[in-house]
């Protein structure tokens, strides 16, 4: 099909003009990183992914990032393709309708976002197309060659996505209608050819023990026998399907994702979006009853049952980014059903139009009409564009692991937690080969016998204690830490009595009290490392803010307000609050609230009461989560510095009143 070929390579054309050489957030870095040196990555192990993303990096041009992005613009470049010959197919080879839902598709900016960064979701999305339109052959043609092929991409997608496994129903609909419609009987021939076409598919899943018996530094689990293997395929250490154990598990919770996902579909899609699909849906409802059902099947169960049942927290712009990325199957599917409405709307107009009107100024009514719609995604398209202008120069987190890693004294090691600043300093770590001298370990696996295996490979210089997990941070600093062997973290870790964290620019270092440096020296030496930092908000993130990638200003944020703290307790107000305006200017959404609790605190040190009014109120205003904290300091200003004692004991009942109700909620949760 000639313009399914050229819709996929133009898309392509444009994915790599615009494809990131350096590194995204989310689980970008660990996905390249364990690639990269041929290890497995956080579960289910991606092993398909990842054994391509291996041979990907090989490659011998641009950046590593870049060559796994391959794995992304390839992909979702045939997804257009696909898009454009299904729509084409199902409406009876209506070509202005297939340009129009693959064009739409490509100027939505989350499937923007995922075919030019390096991640899994396109690959995905490849898969469910596939499958649509194998299994479409085999309706069309009664073929059982398409319907094998169809078992065997379906057993392949496993290998790479758990998440396909909710196109089950979907697809088990449509083959069990068609099945009926060709009156076709389950031979034990045709069963066992399609059983040994999706086993053949799951082939890849060989890749897992292969590499994790290497011992690559990236190495999950360690699925070198059937218990890791299993540990890993099913997430057992987050939750199968499950975003992240103990994140918005609640029915209420659980609600809200469901809201979310509508939310949006409305504003990713718009209305005018909204009544393509729909009208699409209803197209098919009256001439393809079957497709009709099967996919409001498949939107339904991948869209609100899926995040229903995955709990997503939404507290941040970085959550709403992991969220997002699962819109991508529902947003694929959109494209689809957004061309077959524009089609079903082309044929009524000229149902109504062809009695009443000449030939020609019907065939102009069409074109105007078509031309009409064009200008939506054609406005989309430009308006994406703008906001990823500049992403193949854009270095924000790459700069970032970079920051980290020059904050360390020679040999150090490094204790690393949460995903945007340890995948990050990963990927800067052992691919871009930044300090080759430094020990990055990931600080939660750290008791881990597997991961300890990994280490040794690569450290063997690391000492590992027989301690509990409980107590096994604190007996790995208090054996590894000399004076020669620095260890540093991002967060306050465990480190037992007589030690203490120290703020290092953008890191704590572990230090016992004998050692505990002066105040003076330790401020100029963390002011002098903050001084030469990157400022992540002069990148991409300063024409958009891209929600995952936004999370990097928490970073550093959160490091300039360590050290503000500590030029507090050593009582230099003016420097402490140069630091808290250094995190309020970063504008990071965890730390944004406190650095302006902080800042408020200060300006009411210096009795500056209407500043420090103006900054509780704001803290209010940009916090994540609405804290009573704000109306106690709020009631506090006005009776100690302002001395309105009549409006802070209001202000105090009113605190009291808030907090009672937060607990009450908190209960009933």
């Amino acid at each position: 099909m000639t313009g399914s070929f050229v819709m996929s390579v133009v898309s392509l054309v444009l994915f790599l003009t615009f494809q990131a050489q350096g590194i995204y957030t989310g689980d970008s870095g660990d996905l390249v990183t364990a690639a990269y040196v041929g290890g497995v990555p956080h579960p289910p192990g991606y092993p398909l992914y990842t054994l391509l993303g291996f041979i990907s990096a090989q490659l011998p041009f641009f950046t590593v990032s870049w060559r796994l992005g391959l794995l992304s613009s390839i992909p979702h470049a045939l997804v257009v393709g696909l898009v454009f010959a299904l729509i084409y197919l199902l409406t009876k080879k209506n070509t202005w309708a297939a340009v129009f839902g693959a064009l739409l598709l490509v100027s939505n900016y989350l499937f923007f976002l995922y075919s030019t960064t390096p991640e899994v979701f396109a690959l995905f999305d490849l898969f469910i197309m596939a499958n649509w339109f194998l299994l479409y052959q085999w309706q069309e043609t009664r073929n059982m060659r398409f319907f094998y092929y169809a078992c065997f991409v379906f057993g392949l997608s496993l290998t790479h996505h758990h998440v396909m496994i909710f196109f089950v129903p979907a697809f088990f609909y449509f083959i069990w209608q068609n099945g009926r419609t060709f009156k076709m009987k389950l031979t034990k021939q045709r069963f066992t050819l399609s059983l040994l076409s999706f086993i053949g598919g799951l082939l890849p899943y060989a890749y897992v023990p292969v590499a994790a018996v290497r011992d690559a530094i990236i190495n999950w689990d360690r699925a070198v026998d059937l218990s890791g293997f299993v540990r890993l395929v099913t997430r057992a250490d987050y939750g199968t399907f499950v975003s992240g154990g103990g994140y918005g598990e609640s029915l209420l919770e659980r609600w809200y994702a469901v809201v979310a996902y509508g939310n949006f579909l409305l504003t990713d899609w718009s209305w005018i979006g909204v009544v393509l699909v729909t009208t699409g849906l209803w197209a098919l409802y009256k001439t393809q009853r079957v497709w009709f059902w099967s996919w409001v099947i498949a939107l339904l169960s991948v869209g609100p049952l899926f995040f229903f049942y995955a709990s997503f927290p939404l507290a941040s712009r970085f959550t709403l980014g992991t969220y997002e990325r699962f819109l991508l199957p529902s947003y694929v599917l959109m494209g689809v059903l957004s061309g077959i409405g524009l089609a079903e709307i082309l044929r009524l107009i000229s149902m109504v139009l062809a009695p009443r009107i000449t030939r020609e100024k019907h065939k102009a009514v069409i074109v105007l009409t078509v031309l009409t719609f064009f200008i939506y995604p054609l406005t989309l398209s430009g308006i994406t564009l703008w906001r990823f202008v500049g992403l193949p120069q854009d270095r924000t987190a790459d700069n970032l692991g970079r920051d980290i890693l020059e904050n360390t004294a020679p040999g150090a090691i490094l204790l690393m937690s949460q995903d945007t600043a340890l995948f990050t300093t990963q990927y800067v770590r052992y691919v871009l080969g930044v300090r080759p001298d430094t020990a990055v370990i990931h600080a939660a696996r750290l008791p881990i016998t597997g991961y300890q295996a990994s280490l040794i490979k690569y450290f063997p210089r690391l000492t590992f204690p027989d301690a509990t997990p409980a107590t096994y941070v604190e007996a790995f600093i208090k054996a590894n830490r000399t004076p020669s062997q620095r260890i540093y973290s991002n967060v306050i870790l465990p480190a037992g009595e007589g030690w203490y964290w120290v703020p290092r620019g953008m890191l704590y270092e572990a230090i016992p009290f004998a050692e505990l440096p002066d105040d003076e020296v330790m401020y100029q030496e963390a002011k002098a490392h903050l001084a030469s930092l990157h400022d992540p908000r002069s990148g991409i993130l300063k024409r958009y803010e891209h929600l995952m990638l936004s999370d990097v200003s928490d970073v550093y944020g959160h490091a300039a307000i360590a050290l503000g703290k500590t030029l507090v307790r050593a009582e230099r107000w003016e420097d402490a609050k140069s630091e808290f305006l250094r995190a309020v200017s970063y504008a990071g959404d965890t730390s944004i609230g406190e650095a302006l609790e902080l800042v408020g605190l200060t300006y009411l040190y210096f009795k500056d009461c209407d500043a420090a009014l103006r900054a509780f109120d704001e803290a209010k205003t940009r916090s994540i989560v609405a804290s009573p904290r704000h109306v106690m300091l709020e009631s506090v200003t006005y009776g100690e510095c302002v001395g309105d004692e009549a409006r802070a004991a209001e202000l105090f009942s009113e605190y009291e009143r808030l907090r009672s109700a937060s607990e009450q909620s908190l209960e009933a949760l």
